[in-house]
C-alpha cells in the first residue's frame, strides 16, 4: 500500500458500506462501567490481502506509553 499514513482511531470496521445511524441511536443512552487504563498502546493492523473468506486481520503492538501517575 502506497498511501501516506494518516493517524486515526478505529472504533469499528465494516467490509462494505453500512448505515450506522440505527446502531448509534440504539446506543445513545448507553453508559458502561467505569474502567481505568494503565497504558496507551499503538497497534498496527495487518489486514488480509488474500481474499480468503473468513480470513481475519492480525495486530501487533508497535509501542506502549504508561498512563496516570
Amino acid at each position: 500500500e502506497h498511501r501516506r499514513y494518516t493517524p486515526h482511531l478505529t472504533l469499528a470496521r465494516s467490509r462494505g458500506a453500512a448505515d450506522l445511524r440505527p446502531f448509534a441511536a440504539a446506543l445513545a443512552g448507553f453508559e458502561g462501567q467505569r474502567w481505568e487504563a494503565a497504558e496507551l498502546t499503538l497497534v498496527r493492523s495487518h489486514l488480509p490481502v488474500s481474499g480468503v473468506p473468513g480470513e481475519r486481520p492480525h495486530y501487533t503492538s508497535v509501542r506502549a506509553w504508561p498512563l496516570g501517575g
